[in-house]
């Protein structure tokens, strides 16, 4: 059973969670009590089986007094002391979790305070709140038509509640983040050897910041920037952005149409690492930097603030890929986060995208050159045919520092180096894909030398027994390459799991001195299966593209074959090949393999 979901995948995670329920057992004393921890687990960290005491306690004094209307308050304590044993009984608590005395004794010091807050209605959320207060007037929020009379009586005045009260929830959801599924980030290697302030200090933005405070001192109005613009030896529209900037740092106020020094402007110039750090965690608010576009950004996402997305997305873009990038690709990456790859907004983003980067190149974040390239000028046409711009983008390391801890900041995980050192092989197995070549060998290298080539080796075959999973399967078999000896030793061990086995087999059969491990018939297309479904996880069209070279009665074969074969992540091949196939032959045959699926 897999219980680390990293990437926000909602029916895997759904179909792990309902498993995990029905083995851990009803109860109904606490209804909704395991669904509601299981999410917000997955919302947090996406790993159902790590628990720490901070984990506990917050359940404890925030999730469940926000959420859950239970009959017996007292129960909720008593279900996680069950909890926490079940997952060590069933070899399921992850490392990493804190001891198991440590996690009781989580749950009774936290026990009282969660007892107040179900009392007090200043910690329920708004759906707790109304719903508690419906029901106080004889009306179930299920009736739907009932309910939203009772909502309209309460706006008119005649049904009295406390109106301050709820305004105080309602404030306090905003802030908190939505319960979405976290989406971890590859390990990447983060460079920490140089100060903030020696870098800072040498970064275009840092002259343009100083000479703007000076010219500040004359007490000139803004106006249209022109004044400015000549200062700063940039366009207007540019210097009154570079204004605006540098007032949401307190490093200038505008009063009146006219530029002054801000109170704290001397002592900040004098601190170029804090003044840069501020320009830098101002930057996804300073929505001004979309101009003229910002109608048509806002668009995108049905009226909402874009700008703050869409550099949640150029960072992740950057991040993720430690070589320099085509420009057109970023453009494209940001627009396939955005817009579900919209085509006719691409010229809009593309000119915002390109001042982003602009004011980044400035902050010492990035560069930006052209290539004459014939590998990157293929891929510029592969993401933009007839482009002519070959400008490449490449993170500094400035960059990398500071696109990691906004990254985090937007609340992705984005393991460093050591940390991925530190983390269990279901995790591990999961979030390596995506890192760059030299960090997945140090990270490998690393995991395997904290463990030793036989402890390394032996949780890996664990996780091969327990969790029937392609991508974990082909992953865990990856890193045991790696542990020598002792690996061919632990996978030996696995040729006759039921779940395993045959990728064992076909793992030792391929290895010199392995040739009289005897093969199952059907080991080879277990194995096929495994690399389709994952292939079909990650790129689905290239998925198709490979399919697609296989004759037309070859195609239905495998489809059937994957029927019959019960393949774990059958229902992901046939339902790519069911949306996507372009032959209607294929892809109707693909429906009926899903529905035999269903019906099995």
């Amino acid at each position: 059973m897999r219980t680390v979901f990293p990437h926000g995948d909602g029916d895997r995670f759904a179909a792990s969670a309902a498993a995990l329920s029905e083995r851990f057992g009803a109860r109904p004393e606490v209804p909704g009590l395991v669904d509601v921890l299981l999410r917000d687990k997955c919302a947090r960290d996406g790993l159902l089986a790590r628990w720490t005491a901070a984990d506990l306690s917050r359940l404890l004094t925030e999730v469940v007094p926000r959420h859950l209307v239970l009959p017996r308050w007292s129960a909720v304590p008593e279900l996680l002391h069950d909890w926490i044993d079940f997952l060590d009984a069933e070899g399921l608590l992850m490392a990493g979790s804190d001891p198991v005395r440590v996690l009781h004794a989580a749950i009774e010091a936290a026990a009282p305070a969660c007892l107040a807050a179900m009392a007090d209605p200043a910690e329920w959320g708004p759906e707790k709140f109304w719903a508690l207060s419906a029901r106080e007037h004889g009306v179930e929020v299920g009736a739907a038509a009932e309910f939203e009379r009772f909502v309209r009586r309460v706006d008119d005045g005649e049904v009295d509640l406390d109106l301050e009260l709820l305004r105080g929830i309602e404030e306090r959801a905003e802030r908190e983040p939505l319960p979405v599924p976290v989406r971890w980030l590859p390990p990447m290697r983060v460079p920490v050897e140089a100060t903030p302030d020696v870098e800072a200090a040498r970064t275009p933005i840092a002259g343009v910041m100083a000479a703007l405070h000076r010219w500040a001192g004359r007490r000139r109005p803004l106006g249209d920037g022109v004044e400015l613009g000549a200062e700063l030896d940039c366009p207007p529209e540019l210097a009154r952005l570079f204004a605006v900037w540098a007032q949401r740092v307190h490093l200038v106020r505008i009063i009146d149409d006219r530029v002054v020094p801000g109170a704290i402007g001397t002592a900040l110039l004098a601190e170029p690492g804090v003044l840069w750090t501020r320009l830098w965690e101002s930057f996804a608010l300073l929505d001004e930097v979309t101009g003229p576009e910002s109608g048509a950004m806002d668009r995108l996402l049905d009226g909402e603030d874009v700008f703050p997305e869409l550099v949640r997305a150029v960072l992740g873009a950057l991040y993720a890929h430690t070589d320099a990038l085509p420009f057109e690709q970023v453009v494209s990456l940001v627009l396939r986060a955005l817009a579900e790859d919209d085509g006719e907004a691409r010229p809009v983003l593309a000119r915002v995208v390109e001042r982003v980067l602009g004011l980044w190149e400035r902050m010492g974040v990035l560069r930006r050159y052209r290539t004459e390239l014939p590998e990157a000028v293929a891929r510029i046409e592969a993401f933009a045919p007839g482009s002519p711009d070959r400008t490449m983008v490449e993170l500094l390391p400035l960059g990398v520092r500071a696109a990691h801890g906004s990254l985090r900041a937007f609340g992705f995980v984005a393991p460093t180096v050591p940390e991925a050192v530190a983390l269990p092989a279901e995790v591990l197995v999961l979030v390596l894909p995506g890192s760059p070549p030299d960090v997945l060998e140090e990270v490998v290298s690393g995991w395997i030398a904290a463990r030793g080539r036989a402890a390394a080796a032996a949780e890996l075959g664990e996780l091969l027994r327990r969790v029937d999973d392609p991508e974990l399967r082909l992953g865990a078999l990856w890193l045991l390459e790696h542990t020598g000896d002792e690996g061919v030793l632990v996978v030996r061990g696995l040729r006759s799991d039921p779940g395993c086995g045959a990728a064992a087999r076909m793992w030792l059969r391929v290895r010199p001195g392995e040739r009289e491990v005897e093969l199952r018939p059907g080991d080879e297309l277990v194995v096929a299966l495994d690399a389709m479904a994952v292939t079909a996880q990650e790129d689905a069209a290239a998925f198709l593209a490979e399919f697609r070279t296989r004759s037309t009665p070859d195609q239905l074969t495998v489809l059937d074959e994957l029927v019959r074969a019960e393949h774990a992540r059958a229902d992901l091949v046939l339902g790519v090949v069911a949306a996507e196939h372009p032959d209607e032959q294929v892809s109707r045959a693909a429906r009926r393999c899903l529905d035999r699926l269903d019906t099995a």
